[in-house]
């Protein structure tokens, strides 16, 4: 299929960043605090429209992990939908089996899951640590890691015992987002992938992502208009994506893949709301 022209949402280059670190906090509403009546984060987006995209299916075996980021995985998932925990919980396990056959990994740990759904949510409390909970497509371009954050991350979620097995030399560790859509022929706000090959170094802008009781950082991306994008036209949950979001390794090869979703112009008025789980897991391969 040809490429689509689109939309894409990405950070601004503002001179208030030189002073003042982006941020965006994510608390769940409390008594004297209503976090959609008061600003929890200081990032300004612009839309940038005619960008081109173009369609994974065009490429063959060009598109692999290692040279631009990300992958089409061919995997049916026993899950369709999400009632209980349980089935999140499964999902992960179903997961880290996947990325361990896919990538030839020798352990993996999925730290991470997200249900998303294109619709607007209006309530009056939230839990983080609800595996059910769902949220709406992520906001701007950004990659879910940076250089800094990423050993934080790896030292909070792996055991004792796999740390001392494994952190040393003879092995690589990274961390790979799976995205998988739970509609039957996906339509409505797609995933852009950027191919890492496109972005220069100072495109990329660390912003502090708050939730209580811990501190992460992401990159948001800023409009370069070399930036190469990519989608998987009509997307099947037997087509899950796979893309890095850091690597230990250095190298030339792809160690980030900025991603945001988009309205798809060829979407037919009849498109149900996008629905997909995405989930973060550390990838440990032998050198």
């Amino acid at each position: 299929m040809p490429a689509v022209q689109a939309t894409l949402e990405y950070l601004q280059k503002l001179p208030l960043y030189e002073e003042e670190k982006p941020y965006w906090c994510f608390l769940p509403p409390h008594e004297g605090f209503d976090p959609d009546a008061l600003r929890v984060d200081n990032l300004e987006f612009e839309n940038r429209s005619d960008i081109k995209i173009e369609d994974i299916r065009e490429l063959g075996r060009e598109v692999t992990i290692d040279n631009c980021g990300f992958e089409v995985l061919q995997h049916q998932s026993e899950f369709a939908r999400f009632d209980r925990a349980h089935d999140v919980e499964q999902y992960r396990a179903e997961t880290e089996a996947l990325l361990e056959e896919k990538m030839g990994a020798v352990h993996v740990k999925c730290y991470d899951s997200r249900l998303r759904k294109n619709i607007t949510f209006v309530r009056n409390a939230l839990d983080l640590n609800d595996l059910l909970l769902t949220e709406g497509p992520a906001r701007g371009a950004h990659n879910d890691i940076t250089y800094e954050s990423g050993p934080i991350v790896i030292d909070r979620y792996l055991s004792t015992d796999v740390k001392r097995k494994f952190l040393k030399p003879g092995y690589r560790i990274r961390i790979v987002n799976t995205w998988r859509t739970l509609n039957p022929l996906l339509e409505d706000r797609p995933l852009a992938l950027c191919d890492s090959r496109s972005v220069d170094p100072e495109d990329l802008v660390a912003a502090d992502r708050i939730i209580p009781n811990a501190v992460g950082e992401v990159y948001y991306l800023t409009y370069n208009p070399n930036h190469r994008w990519f989608w998987l036209e009509k997307q099947t949950p037997s087509e899950p994506l796979a893309f890095v979001m850091y690597d230990t390794k250095a190298g030339s090869h792809a160690r980030f893949c900025p991603h945001v979703s988009f309205v798809n112009p060829n979407a037919s008025q009849e498109a149900a709301p996008r629905e997909s789980i995405e989930t973060r897991s550390i990838v440990i391969m032998k050198e």
